[in-house]
């Protein structure tokens, strides 16, 4: 029902389209009079004017939010203020709201202890507050998500319910010219939400129903177009942490700090160095990890009617779960883009990191992924979510097409398998010792429909087949583990933003 309302309010705009900065020459309500005749003539031209405003809900946006230097997540900041609108906010302070709903479910499980089907209702709201004065931003996101039904085989609870939290709360400065330089620099400091380069490793995630946030500060440094410079220190908020949602810097064993560079010494190609340093207490099942990890990426962008490519690699080094640790990660993709209709693009794709060959020796080589997204390159996560970048090794082909500008469909094939078959199936519970079962864990294709009718609603729609492989069918007869039953996954979702 709150769609079917909504959707003749936001198809007045066009999906896309580039928006100006809140006009403000806008409408005003007109002053009551004290005539009763002339009140109440007030009273119905009231709802007048909240929808002429309403229909000019594009004109109400900011040039810039202050997360938008955080998170890469245009589509999600530049969508017309309808609230804003309507309750005729002034020019200093915005107000956004978002709901999402979503059904998915899979049948047969893939990991231990898990049995039967299992579906779920994801609901997730976002309320966002933002003013403005001079160079100085204040921002509150405030999140409340839940499952409607409470299953026990939910496998990933902090991921899809967590009732209420605050998602940002932050005060930030910006200097467009920092010291006559011609640099612009920022800085936040608070609870935020970032995205580092590829987002594999450091990300504000965008499927699951609650996002990582991170209490501290965070820099930066830019020449438009030119280069990047990043540096943080943060306290990890974890979701399953109840014992303060609201609460900042309350996270005191949880240190996680880096700096990233990006810059294009040439016109067509992009080169990030990276340094993330993770210090983590043992607590509430999490293993200890006192590690760092050193990356380079190098990439070129997709254009149409040419090539592009991705190569990343990360080294680890420290401790993990009081053991040496030392781990890599690498990742290399190849694609085309075809000046064809529908602009298809090909993708090839591998990804590689390391699992331990001895777990029960002093040395520790399972890649850690630290809090990077997984949904955009391997498979949908939340309630599904059996891939993680520890311990595989998975070759994949992409095919991304446009059929129209509102339109986005995603078709994938992977294979998958563990890098080393003596480890852990990281976080499916599944592992055998003797390495007798192998390391196939099998093959996926994933079929995924976006449909964006206007610039504050979304449709999204997705498939997902696992094959299951030798590692899982050897050790059927294992008490507890999952079925050789391939596993179907599906979900469709709404999501509305004011």
């Amino acid at each position: 029902m709150i769609l079917l309302i909504l959707f003749p309010m936001c198809s007045t705009t066009s999906f896309g389209a580039e928006t100006p900065a809140k006009d403000p020459s806008r409408i005003d309500d007109p002053l009551p009079q004290s005539d009763w005749y002339r009140a109440l003539k007030h009273v119905k031209s009231v709802p007048t004017n909240i929808w002429e405003r309403m229909k000019l809900a594009d004109q109400w946006i900011w040039p810039e939010y202050p997360d938008q230097v955080l998170f890469e997540e245009e589509n999600r900041i530049k969508w017309p203020r309808y609230l804003s609108a309507a309750l005729n906010t002034p020019e200093w302070l915005d107000l956004a709201f978002s709901n999402r709903i979503r059904r998915e479910g899979f049948d047969y499980p893939f990991t231990a202890g898990q049995k039967g089907n299992t579906w779920d209702w994801g609901q997730r709201t976002r309320f966002r507050a933002t003013t403005k004065w001079k160079m100085f931003r204040a921002e509150l996101e405030f999140q409340g998500a839940n499952s409607g039904e409470e299953t026990k085989t939910d496998i990933v609870a902090s991921s899809t319910f967590n009732a209420a939290n605050v998602q940002q709360l932050f005060v930030s400065a910006t200097l467009p010219n920092f010291g006559e330089t011609g640099l612009r620099t920022d800085v936040h400091i608070g609870r935020i939400n970032m995205d580092i380069g590829s987002r594999r490793l450091v990300a504000r995630s965008r499927f699951s129903n609650a996002s990582q946030a991170f209490d501290g500060i965070h820099w930066r440094l830019a020449d438009t177009d030119r280069w990047v410079l990043r540096a943080f220190f943060t306290q990890a908020v974890f979701n399953d942490d109840k014992t303060n949602r609201v609460g900042l810097f309350t996270n005191w064993g949880d240190k996680f700090w880096g700096v990233s560079f990006e810059n294009t010494p040439i016109s067509w190609e992009w080169i990030q160095l990276y340094y993330f340093g993770r210090d983590e207490k043992e607590k509430s099942g999490r293993a200890e990890r006192n590690h760092s990890t050193l990356g380079m990426r190098i990439y070129q962008r997709p254009v149409i009617g040419a090539y592009d490519y991705e190569l990343e690699s990360a080294w680890q080094f420290g401790t993990m779960d009081n053991k040496h640790h030392y781990a890599s990660f690498y990742h290399l993709s190849l694609g085309y883009t075809f000046a064809f209709p529908w602009s298809p693009r090909i993708l090839a794709m591998y990804d590689y990191a390391s699992g331990t060959k001895n777990p029960n020796g002093n040395k520790s080589h399972t890649f850690d992924s630290l809090f990077g997204a997984r949904r955009f390159e391997y498979s949908a996560t939340s309630l599904f979510g059996p891939f993680y970048r520890s311990n595989i090794s998975s070759p994949g082909i992409r095919l991304i097409t446009h059929p129209l500008p509102t339109v986005d469909i995603n078709v994938k094939y992977r294979a998958w398998y563990l890098a080393q078959s003596r480890d852990e199936w990281v976080n499916s519970g599944m592992q055998d010792p003797t390495g007798a079962a192998g390391n196939f864990l099998g093959q996926d294709v994933e079929v995924r429909i976006q449909w964006h009718p206007s610039p504050n609603l979304t449709v999204d729609a997705g498939y997902e087949h696992f094959f299951k492989g030798s590692y899982i069918k050897n050790q059927t007869a294992v008490p507890g583990n999952p079925p050789s039953n391939d596993t179907n996954y599906f979900y469709i979702q709404t999501e509305v933003m004011f």
